[in-house]
């Protein structure tokens, strides 16, 4: 009888070294697999560069000029303007062009940018025929119907300019520019 237990005994006992065994091969495969998604990620992202290791600094530059449709009338300066278009617009380029040429002359404003299609700034889009304040005093009140530029002084609106053409003659105007159409 003592033979028989036994050999249950080391029957038992191979049988769970293949187990552990198996187990050990599983997580190991499980291991290499997941390390080798993680190599291949980090190779994808940047995370990690094989090669020419040289240690070029890329210039980091944090742009100020497009805000959000809330950040209009909450700017830090105490004097500034707010260009709304839509960046798609056709006359997208000349907008720009308009306020970089502004931006150079002395005594310049800040002017910010705000783009009318992305979907958090649609809040502030007027519908057809729906009457709003010309110069509102608080962001809830504020709408634009279409390109506009706003002056703003101590969080309030005091002027506004819209449609396409009013804005780049004004944008010519105080960037000292002569406009396409002269």
């Amino acid at each position: 009888m003592k033979k028989n237990t036994n050999k249950k005994d080391l029957f038992g006992k191979a049988n769970y070294n293949e187990q552990v065994k198996s187990l050990v091969k599983i997580s190991i495969v499980v291991i290499i697999v997941l390390a080798a998604v993680y190599f291949l990620t980090a190779l994808a992202t940047g995370e990690i560069k094989l090669g020419n290791s040289s240690n070029k600094e890329e210039e980091v530059t944090i742009q100020y000029e497009e805000i959000l449709a809330g950040q209009v009338l909450n700017r830090k300066d105490k004097e500034y303007y707010v260009l709304l278009f839509e960046f798609s617009n056709e006359n997208a380029g000349r907008y720009i062009t308009l306020k970089d040429n502004y931006a150079q002359t002395t005594d310049a404003l800040p002017l910010y940018l705000v783009d009318l299609e992305k979907g958090f700034n649609q809040k502030i889009v007027a519908e057809e025929d729906e009457k709003y304040s010309e110069k509102p005093s608080n962001i809830q009140d504020l709408k634009v119907n279409g390109t506009t530029l706003l002056k703003v002084k101590n969080g309030k609106v005091t002027d506004r300019i819209e449609t396409d053409d009013l804005v780049k003659e004004f944008l010519s105007k105080i960037a000292n520019t002569k406009t396409e159409d002269e």
